[in-house]
C-alpha cells in the first residue's frame, strides 16, 4: 500500500511539471460586433534561467488571417522593443500590434513584461507543427532567447498554442 502511494505521488510530481500542463483557451463572444474571440495566456518557453520567455495569443473571426501573438518575459521588467521567431530556419521578425510594453501590476507575485505583434495567422500554426522554434526577445536590455521546441525539448507555450490553434480551427 505505500508503495502504491509513494508511486502516486510521484507520478503527481511529475505530472506538475509536465509541458503539456497550463491553461485552456478561453473562447468568447464579443458584445461589439459578435466576433468569436480565442484567447490563450502566455506560457513560459523551454527556459534556461530565471527570467524567461514566453507565448500566448488572441484571434478574432472577423479577422480570421491575423491573430496577435503574445509575447512575454517572466521575472523580469524591462522595455520589449522587438521579437524574432526562428521556426524551422525562417526567421522572422514580428510587428509591434501596440507600442507601448506592459508590465505586471505592483505588488504582484511575479514580475512580467509583456507585448503583443500582429501575425498572421498561419504563423502560430507554423509554430504548432514545427520540429525547431526559437524565440529571441529585444529588450532595452539586451536580447533573450529560449526553445518553443527544439527537437525533444518542448515547452508549455508549445503545448498552449497546440491548443490555441485546435481551438481556432473549432468555430
Amino acid at each position: 500500500m505505500k508503495r502504491t502511494a509513494i508511486l502516486l505521488l510521484v507520478a503527481a510530481a511529475l505530472a506538475g511539471c509536465s509541458t503539456t500542463s497550463g491553461t485552456g483557451p478561453r473562447i468568447s463572444k464579443s458584445g461589439f460586433d459578435g466576433a468569436r474571440i480565442v484567447t490563450i495566456n502566455p506560457h513560459g518557453n523551454a527556459c534556461r534561467s530565471m527570467i524567461c520567455t514566453g507565448l500566448g495569443a488572441q484571434w478574432n473571426s472577423k479577422h480570421p488571417t491575423d491573430s496577435i501573438l503574445v509575447v512575454s518575459l517572466f521575472n523580469e521588467v524591462k522595455a520589449i522593443v522587438g521579437a524574432q521567431l526562428n521556426i524551422d530556419g525562417q526567421v522572422y521578425d514580428l510587428s509591434n500590434a501596440q507600442p507601448f510594453t506592459n508590465f505586471s501590476d505592483f505588488g504582484a507575485a511575479t514580475k512580467e513584461s509583456r507585448k503583443g505583434f500582429i501575425v498572421p495567422t498561419d504563423l502560430i500554426r507554423k509554430i504548432a507543427a514545427s520540429h525547431r522554434t526559437w524565440l529571441r526577445v529585444t529588450t532595452s536590455a539586451g536580447n533573450y532567447e529560449d526553445a518553443v521546441i527544439d527537437g525533444q525539448t518542448d515547452s508549455k507555450a508549445y503545448h498552449a498554442l497546440r491548443r490555441f490553434v485546435a481551438s481556432v480551427d473549432q468555430g
